[in-house]
């Protein structure tokens, strides 16, 4: 017989009481958010059932939502394997972001998905903490989520997350392959490492060769994964020059570029002009590859790359690395036939 004492569903592993607790500390540091840009604002507090944005279109033509949805991959293994996880969060809100700001969108608000085995608060507030400061970079709300703890498919330490970002752009100024033309340059943002991808293929690496396991490397392949909005500031800034944005991410420039390029367009890239980051080559040098052979995994230290009217690319250029964005010409739009792709002059 159950007494009123006991609970069989935290008997079974699941803590009702400790979530209900990190959803209150949660919501008591998610104040009320109101858009910097007068967008709109978060009309409902965290714990209910949905989250309510009150939406302002004004000025306007034609506002369409964007959404977006990723994960943090298996960066998130290693990040615990090294207890560095203070920033997988901001891994998360850029995979999501950074997909939306591609096309000059600006984000409205964030949700999130945490999965554990057993829910640790420690590892709760870290990761919340981060998600949140990375939400205030990209100036946009943390509208909710879901915590959900589920012993047996996850390891006791081990979690998983996934994020979820809309935003909001005016139809007649997106950014896409509709705009792109003959003759436009391919400027790369650097990159803060290798984001969140690849990593599948990087502790293999690290697995089979120990040695590439030091300490100051591990601090490199934890680093977050770089916010991009200044795509959306530098969109207003060169409207009308400024065509098109690709995040490069797991398929690397040649599988990400061609996504926003016209057809009977093809992208040349001079593969020396990549702003590959020096640990990096000698990373993928010292696990025996060679960086032509995982271009197809890794963005090689071009994180966002724009497509710019070749008349503005090097005032575009300017202004970028105004911003701190490590700007530099890697090559430009020349004719093709159908489908676009990347060829690189190596």
């Amino acid at each position: 017989m159950t007494t009123n004492s006991e609970n069989p569903y935290k008997n079974a592993g699941v803590d009702t009481e400790r979530g209900d607790a990190l959803a209150d500390w949660l919501a008591d540091r998610n104040s009320k958010f109101i858009h910097p840009k007068g967008l709109g604002r978060i009309a409902s507090g965290i714990g209910g059932f949905a989250g309510l944005f009150d939406l302002n279109v004004k000025g306007m033509k034609q506002p369409q939502l964007v959404a977006s949805t990723d994960g943090v991959g298996t960066k998130l293994l290693l990040g615990l394997q090294h207890d560095m996880i203070d920033h997988l969060g901001q891994d998360l809100v850029a995979m999501c972001a950074n997909d939306l700001y591609t096309i000059g969108a600006t984000p409205l608000f964030f949700l999130d998905y945490y999965a554990t085995g057993v829910l640790s608060e420690t590892q709760f507030k870290r990761v919340l903490t981060s998600i949140q400061n990375a939400c205030k970079h990209c100036q946009m709300g943390l509208l909710g989520g879901e915590t959900a703890e589920m012993p047996g498919l996850y390891e006791k330490g081990h979690f998983d997350l996934a994020g979820f970002v809309v935003g909001i752009v005016d139809a007649e100024k997106r950014l896409g392959p509709h705009k792109t033309k003959l003759g436009d340059r391919l400027i790369a943002w650097q990159s803060s490492g290798f984001h969140s991808n690849g990593y599948s293929l990087i502790r293999k690496w690290l697995k089979e060769n120990p040695k590439l396991a030091d300490s100051k490397t591990i601090s490199h392949l934890m680093t977050p994964t770089k916010l991009y909005p200044e795509v959306v500031t530098l969109a207003e800034s060169f409207e009308g020059s400024f065509h098109a944005a690709a995040n490069i991410t797991g398929g690397g420039i040649s599988g990400n570029l061609p996504r926003v390029i016209g057809s009977n367009l093809n992208a040349k890239v001079d593969f020396a002009r990549l702003p590959t980051d020096s640990w990096i080559t000698q990373f993928i040098h010292n696990a025996g590859a060679k960086l032509k052979d995982v271009e197809p995994v890794f963005n090689l230290g071009a994180g966002m790359i724009c497509i710019v009217d070749a008349d503005h690319s090097a005032r575009f250029i300017e202004a970028s690395n105004q911003l701190g964005l490590n700007a530099c010409d890697i090559g430009s739009l020349i004719s093709g036939s159908g489908e676009s792709q990347v060829l690189f002059d190596y």
